[in-house]
């Protein structure tokens, strides 16, 4: 991954990630306040639903006379809230919480393929000690450290106030999570492809001029399918965008011995076609069980 600087304005920081298939994806990383404002925005929903769950918990004691175990029903419910929140959203979402969607942020992978299972869990196992505690060590510093010498109360405050600017102190804006689990927070870019039920003639015209075989179509698979999504969905304009469209329409022309030149001019189209034709292939898969994670090995022969 390398640093690009953006031409027209300083304030922007681009990222370059390479995926798997060897492409270049130019991502904006997310300003530290759009990424308070997201996180802020989160922390309310959770603090709403928490007292939510507790007025129904209290209520519902008062009404049976069992508090003990609605006591215990509603410590089991923050938990999971507090606790599984993040991990939810973030693995359903493809990296956004309602936090991040209202913002624009997303998580990413820092290698440039799909976020995994593994990376959303790694990177939020560390929110405990990165917001959690600092958020307990100023509100409530007794519960944390009692009677402890004030020299040893300092030397924790300091360390684990390091966790919580911990994005103030790298080039990435990067917390602890993120480094622990390869990931990077960006600004999510704006669709402007992709057709909409105004566009369907459109569709309809580019999908007979490019009639794709299954045989094609199948060598590619659900995780190729969301990197080119991703692609789709780059920024109009980008300056970069051209080429790396460019590069994609090569890529997968060679990859399926596509007989026919594609020029610049139909260079979009082709990709959008290609798009839709391949999702339509893995969903009807799909529905017959059967389940293309990623593409075949070997490309096509040309005939």
């Amino acid at each position: 991954m390398s640093a690009v600087q953006d031409g027209e304005s300083g304030a922007r920081r681009l990222r370059t990630l390479t995926t798997p298939e060897g492409l270049e994806l130019y991502v904006e990383l997310a300003p530290v306040g759009s990424r308070v404002a997201a996180f802020a925005m989160d922390f309310l929903i959770m603090v709403a639903a928490t007292v939510v769950i507790a007025v129904l918990a209290f209520a519902l004691a008062g009404a049976t006379g069992i508090g003990a175990s609605w006591m215990a029903v509603f410590i089991l419910a923050a938990f999971l809230i507090w606790n599984g929140y993040f991990l939810f959203f973030e693995l359903r979402w493809r990296g956004s919480t309602p936090g991040k969607r209202a913002v624009g942020l997303r998580v990413v992978s820092r290698d440039g393929g799909p976020l995994t299972t593994s990376s959303v869990f790694a990177r939020n196992l560390l929110r405990e000690l990165e917001l959690y505690l600092p958020l307990q060590m100023l509100f409530f510093p007794e519960l944390l450290y009692g009677e402890a010498p004030g020299w040893a109360l300092l030397l924790a405050c300091g360390w684990i106030f390091l966790f919580l600017f911990m994005p103030l102190l790298n080039r990435d804006r990067a917390r602890c999570g993120d480094l622990v689990a390869g990931t990077l927070v960006v600004v999510r870019p704006e669709a402007h492809l992709l057709p909409d039920a105004a566009e369907a003639q459109a569709a309809r015209k580019a999908e007979q001029r490019y009639p794709f075989s299954d045989t094609q179509l199948d060598m590619y698979g659900i995780k190729e399918l969301q990197v080119l999504e991703d692609i789709l969905h780059r920024d109009a304009a980008d300056p970069r965008r051209f080429d790396l469209l460019r590069m994609v329409a090569d890529k997968i022309a060679h990859k399926i011995a596509w007989r026919e030149p594609i020029p610049d001019g139909r260079m979009i189209e082709f990709l959008q076609a290609f798009y839709r034709a391949q999702r339509r292939r893995l969903e009807s898969r799909l529905l017959l069980g059967e389940r293309r994670e990623h593409k075949k090995i070997g490309r096509l022969k040309r005939r």
